[in-house]
């Protein structure tokens, strides 16, 4: 079962780095939040639990792999994708060490993100 409609938390601290896929995650139907520090990413996870979590690496104070396990330590059925610039081998070791369910590299296709989303959110 897809959910199109499903709550979706993009997570980046660069204000314009992921309105491209908030656009055409919300003309699918998704219903898109964007925060910009990786605190408010896990305030914001705490009290709305997202369906699904798009997640920057690189943030100041709270990085992409802090929030990603703080959020996995509040439930762990939410799946995270981790979106970054980092294309060494250890940075995709890091990201799964804490719990990210997938591990894309920028610069990305919105396509291939959406893909990854509903792969993840029908669970296969």
């Amino acid at each position: 079962m897809t959910k199109t409609s499903a709550r979706v938390l993009l997570v980046d601290d660069n204000p314009r780095g992921l309105e491209f896929l908030d656009v055409r995650l919300k003309s699918l139907g998704y219903q898109t939040q964007i925060v910009h520090s990786g605190e408010l990413a896990i305030d914001v996870f705490s009290r709305e639990r997202p369906d699904i979590v798009v997640l920057d690496v690189t943030m100041p104070e709270v990085n992409g792999y802090q929030a990603c396990r703080a959020m996995k330590r509040i439930d762990s059925n939410v799946p995270i994708v981790i979106l970054t610039a980092k294309s060494d081998p250890a940075d995709r070791f890091w990201g799964l060490q804490a719990g990210a369910d997938a591990f894309l590299n920028k610069p990305i296709d919105p396509a291939q993100v959406v893909e990854k989303l509903k792969a993840l959110l029908d669970g296969s």
